[in-house]
């Protein structure tokens, strides 16, 4: 492969190979932006092998297959799920809450900062069992932690209702 993905505007894009955009993940706002930065190839893979397909569930589907495909640890399959109940949360919350924040500019930027702090510290707790693999490893890492991170998100899962249709 030549690593020229396409033309655009006679400007070659030498972007084919590209597995990670370092900037856009570091400062994501989201979980959603930071994962879709992130190991870019496999990514994409994901999406058209497992979540346009998956008739129940695609986002525990595409993430458990991201854990089988890791391995057999317990740890992968504490880090690739625990991402997709973070990823639903913040889906789900993001909907609801961020409108409130359109306001103004400055509490717009509030709000990204405070989403791209959150999403750092959930993708970090979860890699972190990526990184420990034992089981007894991780039980020590959720005492540690207090459940907090599992306990915050299921709270705001369970009481944050459910985003408002538009209808035309």
């Amino acid at each position: 492969s030549s690593g020229i993905n396409a033309e655009y505007g006679g400007r070659e894009q030498w972007n084919k190979i590209t597995n990670v955009y370092p900037c856009r993940t570091e400062c994501s706002s989201s979980l959603k932006l930071l994962i879709d930065n992130w190991n870019v190839g496999t990514a994409s893979w994901l999406r058209r092998v497992c979540y346009e397909r998956s008739p129940i569930s695609p986002t525990n589907m595409t993430y458990l297959l991201s854990a089988t495909w890791h391995g057999f640890y317990p740890g992968y399959y504490g880090c690739f799920l625990s991402m997709s109940f973070f990823l639903l949360t913040s889906r789900k919350l993001r909907r609801v809450v961020r409108p409130l924040f359109l306001r103004s500019a400055p509490v717009k930027v509030f709000y990204d900062v405070l989403t791209t702090v959150c999403s750092l510290i959930l993708i970090n707790f979860a890699s972190m069992q990526l990184c420990l693999l034992s089981l007894k490893r991780i039980t020590t890492l959720y005492r540690y932690f207090y459940c907090l991170p599992y306990i915050i998100c299921g709270i705001l899962f369970l009481f944050c209702p459910k985003p408002k249709v538009k209808t035309q």
